[in-house]
């Protein structure tokens, strides 16, 4: 059986006992968590079944609105204090495209996820030609704002990362008589309103074009997205990759050349373009050649041109790289698990280098439907590391296969974080090399015994090494801010006189000559 449904049904269940409300708890669980539905004893079976039939009776009282009926008008303020007028926009010649979800919703978080309504938004919204209006409404009234942000009853934080306005409003999903979640409408500038189901972005498109004012779009506008390079342990040198999605439109005959410069410190170091036919709402990836990170500089893409052109929107056209290298950290290192509604499925496990497994935790107390004494809180772990000289990697496993839903990892070492992930997978989750007892030179991973904590830095470092080192601290302009030499285990140094910011400390003695970045917070 699917995990997650097509559609999560709802009711208005004002109308309804305390003891329909509680059925209506177990289904809305049973929809977001299907195969865990054999828990439930005969008692909750028959709730389930006088759960449906009142559904059923309420449904054919209180259909979907009609297709082709005209819009009930709304005035609404989002949760950004924005207020959103729809009459307002069909008279403007806008069309709206309108999704009415929950927090809690499975299928709806999946669609949400799909970045459909985004990449429209992108193209013909405000970002684009300006031509449609796209609207997301929490229309479960139960549901507290602070869900939308991650908090409570929810899949998670569906603010983050969406462009487009968000309404809290179970008045508008009763205006438009939903039966179930997510709704998505299509309302036309002549104000008839049609479900159209949850489209794909060309499929919403086409839609549109058919049965409202066709779009016009804008040729010539691409977007980079965000991208991460982690690196490992023996070489600060990597391929970085970029995602490029084109949200102009398809002009026959025309091929799509989006052009991305990859920047160091806003110096372009290297520059690669799309090949072949991009498609609109097609994304493509590019890989650059090798490069040789510097722990202290700062890397962004920016878009070029695009069809020899400048891109139609200057703030889709820079994205960040952000460059992680392994965390440097001594042996006695603190692991906090955020654990979801069902620990007993969650472990995890460090490995060396060799793969051998170093500490573990989990699977956590918990009851088999969910919840129990370690749901949803931080488990924490004392854990001391084998050895210097060494490398580890994290790996994440959730027995049931779908993922840690609300919960993750955070790793201390002494009172600073050093890295952390809140994961989105199914049955494993591998991070490698992402602590090292030691630290990166400048040509790869130390043999010797060498070690730069706490970093980040309040203002007193202290470095561990085989033998009395010398320690050169240098700006990110490449002056000498701070030099102390004979440096040994036993010494800390005092950086508080220096601003805080990204240093690069220069380390070194006999057959030791080490380059590492230190964050003065």
């Amino acid at each position: 059986m699917e995990k997650n449904l097509k559609t999560c049904t709802i009711v208005n269940y004002q109308h309804f006992t305390t003891k329909i409300i509680n059925s209506l708890i177990i289904i809305s669980y049973y929809c977001i968590h299907k195969e865990k539905i054999n828990y439930l004893t005969t008692e909750n079976m028959k709730k389930i079944t006088l759960f449906f039939a009142l559904v059923f009776a309420s449904l054919a009282s209180n259909a979907q609105i009609a297709p082709g009926s005209v819009a009930p008008n709304f005035t609404v303020t989002d949760i950004y204090g924005v207020t959103h007028t729809l009459y307002d926009y069909t008279a403007a010649g806008k069309t709206v495209i309108m999704d009415i979800s929950a927090t809690w919703c499975g299928p709806c978080w999946n669609y949400h996820n799909g970045h459909a309504l985004e990449d429209m938004y992108s193209a013909y919204g405000p970002d684009g030609s300006d031509e449609i209006v796209v609207l997301f409404v929490e229309g479960d009234g139960s549901t507290p704002v602070s869900a939308l942000s991650g908090t409570g009853n929810t899949q998670g934080n569906w603010v983050a990362g969406t462009p487009y306005p968000i309404i809290d409003s179970a008045t508008i999903a009763n205006q438009y008589q939903i039966t179930y979640f997510p709704t998505v409408f299509r309302i036309c500038p002549n104000n008839i309103v049609t479900e159209v189901g949850s489209l794909s972005a060309v499929n919403l498109r086409n839609n549109l074009n058919t049965n409202c004012v066709p779009l016009a779009g804008v040729v010539g506008s691409v977007a980079v997205n965000d991208n991460v390079t982690n690196l490992t342990c023996a070489s600060s040198t990597a391929s970085p990759t970029v995602k490029v999605k084109n949200y102009g439109k398809n002009v026959t005959g025309v091929t799509t050349i989006a052009t991305v410069d990859l920047k160091e410190n806003g110096t372009v170091i290297s520059t690669k373009s799309t090949t072949g036919t991009f498609a609109q709402f097609a994304t493509k990836t590019l890989t650059f050649d090798p490069v040789t990170f510097d722990p202290s500089a700062v890397y962004t893409y920016e878009v070029n041109n695009v069809n020899s052109q400048p891109n139609f929107n200057p703030d889709l056209s820079t994205a960040s790289l952000d460059v992680n290298f392994p965390a440097s950290s001594e042996l006695d290192i603190i692991v906090n698990v955020f654990t979801d509604n069902y620990p007993t499925e969650m472990s995890w496990r460090i490995k060396n280098s060799t793969g051998t497994v170093v500490a573990t935790g989990g699977p956590y107390v918990g009851n088999a439907n969910g919840g129990g004494a370690d749901a949803n809180t931080t488990k924490v772990h004392n854990v001391t590391l084998p050895s210097l000289n060494e490398c580890y990697s994290v790996e994440l496993v959730d027995s049931y296969g779908d993922g840690w839903t609300t919960g993750g990892m955070e790793i201390f070492n002494g009172n600073t974080s050093i890295w952390s992930i809140s994961p989105s997978f199914t049955t494993l989750l591998v991070n490698t090399d992402v602590l090292r007892t030691g630290t990166l030179a400048t040509d790869g991973f130390s043999k010797s015994s060498v070690s730069v904590y706490p970093n980040p830095s309040t203002g007193r470092l202290q470095i561990k090494a085989d033998s009395a080192v010398s320690v050169e601290l240098v700006d990110v302009l490449g002056k000498v801010v701070f030099t102390s030499k004979n440096v040994n285990n036993d010494t800390v140094l005092d950086l508080s006189s220096l601003n805080k910011g990204i240093y690069l400390a220069k380390i070194t003695g006999e057959n030791i000559n080490y380059t590492e970045k230190v964050i003065l917070n």
